[in-house]
């Protein structure tokens, strides 16, 4: 069982953090672990996607149904995969228009205990990281002169 609570201040708007955040198809881009993405079902307030993780020992995917309240939180509930529970939120306060608070909660426990044995510390590492690797994904989305287009992707390796 994994519980994670990380905050950060960005210097960059909630709006950008949020559309970072929500576009799960470009995580591959920058996110090592991430082995694939994809969104399932979008409507205007909810989203389906898929991750596909690699943690070396195993791979693993899981489906999550995320509750969208554009530019504020993006909320995450267990649909599918290797996991007993797994929920959490993000959340994106604007302090001005170009910076803002971004916090992740995430509980997490895998199905079977020999999984977390397993598996565990290393999830545990990359949930941990989440909130680094989406500042450090926006500060070169902006380096790029893409500020403002942060939802749209970059080449990879960028």
């Amino acid at each position: 069982m994994g519980k994670v609570s990380r905050s950060a201040l960005v210097s960059s708007s909630a709006e950008d953090m949020y559309e970072l955040v929500r576009d799960v198809e470009s995580y591959p881009e920058f996110l090592p672990w991430c082995a694939g993405a994809e969104v399932l079902e979008e409507g205007p307030e909810h989203q389906v996607a898929r991750v596909h993780v690699d943690l070396k020992l195993q791979k693993l995917s899981f489906t999550t149904r995320n509750r969208l309240e554009p530019g504020r939180a993006l909320s995450l509930g267990l649909v599918e995969g290797p996991f007993r529970r797994l929920s959490g939120q993000w959340r994106f306060v604007p302090l001005d228009a170009a910076a803002a608070r971004v916090s992740l909660e995430l509980d997490f426990e895998f199905e079977s205990r020999m999984l977390g044995a397993l598996l565990g510390r290393a999830f545990q590492r990359i949930v941990d990281g989440q909130v680094q690797a989406f500042i450090a994904r926006a500060a070169a989305l902006k380096a790029a002169g893409r500020g403002r287009a942060i939802g749209q992707g970059m080449p990879p390796g960028t």
